[in-house]
């Protein structure tokens, strides 16, 4: 039997599920969830794989039309870096009729002559006979070279569009060795961790403006816990007072959230230390934000 292999870019708006459908996908949490929009801002690759096949799916940030700053400049260039690196491409939609977001995307596939897959995601929330005319819609503005309707977070219909990828690869030999799961280090991993924290556990505009790096990871050896020293930077002193909060407790709980995944995730105990540090305007700085993008 033939191996295929290839570049698979998940794409669509913000909070369609693109970061659940990925890590449905390989089996593991490697893409944080929130219910808050533009949560992703890394294009995150993930590798699914078979004896029959290899699949590099890449979770992108939402589409975004119009950059405000320089992280939204870096996430657009994400999204339009991963088509470009791509064999094929997966529009995530929720099973809606196309909007003005999808017809923009449509018209970045068509630009970048990418085969995709229509993947209509949240199946479980409508009615067949409401999800049809939406299936109709979509085969009328573009020739997708299948249209999958799926359930990511319970999985429905998954295997359907696993098949469906695997067939639209190219014959060839893998990319990536065959126990590899993602090409980001863990450090980065553990800092998604901490960030996704931040999104579930504050309001408003501080998880926007939130980014963070990680100081330290010291394996400590067998029978102590590794250490991790994470710096939280945020925009102005008035969101450092909220995420620390009184007496440090709000920081702490962040803390106290993260600790376990960090430690599933490491397979060791760790001991999380956290700091939170004001850095005005970093969304504006285009070097600090390449860092930690």
């Amino acid at each position: 039997m033939d191996f295929r292999s290839g570049y698979i870019a998940l794409v669509g708006r913000a909070n369609v599920g693109k970061s659940t459908l990925l890590n449905t996908l390989v089996g593991e949490k490697l893409s944080i969830v929130s219910a808050k929009p533009h949560t992703t801002r890394h294009a995150l690759l993930g590798i699914l794989q078979n004896d029959a096949f290899q699949a590099a799916l890449l979770d992108t940030p939402g589409y975004l039309k119009l950059g405000r700053d320089q992280l939204d400049i870096a996430m657009s260039h994400q999204l339009k870096s991963a088509l470009a690196d791509s064999d094929i491409a997966i529009l995530v939609v929720e099973p809606r009729s196309p909007g003005e977001v999808e017809t923009d995307l449509i018209k970045q596939l068509k630009e970048a002559r990418i085969e995709s897959i229509l993947c209509i995601n949240k199946i479980d929330t409508v009615s067949k006979s409401r999800l049809l005319p939406i299936i109709q819609k979509y085969s009328e503005i573009h020739d997708f070279i299948d249209i999958v309707p799926v359930s990511a977070a319970n999985s429905d219909g998954v295997s359907v569009l696993i098949n469906q990828m695997a067939n639209s690869l190219k014959i060839q030999e893998p990319i990536f060795p065959s126990n590899q799961l993602t090409n980001r280090p863990p450090s980065f991993l553990v800092s998604e961790i901490i960030r996704e924290k931040v999104f579930e556990q504050y309001e408003d505009e501080v998880p926007y403006d939130v980014a963070v790096e990680i100081e330290s990871f010291d394996y400590k050896g067998t029978n102590k816990p590794d250490l991790i020293q994470a710096t939280i930077h945020v925009a102005t002193n008035s969101q450092k007072k909220v995420l620390i909060g009184r007496s440090g407790a709000a920081i702490k709980q962040v803390g106290i959230s993260a600790r376990p995944e960090i430690e599933t995730l490491a397979g060791r105990r760790i001991y999380l230390e956290l700091w939170v540090k004001v850095t005005q305007n970093w969304k504006k700085k285009s070097g600090f934000v390449q860092r930690h993008i």
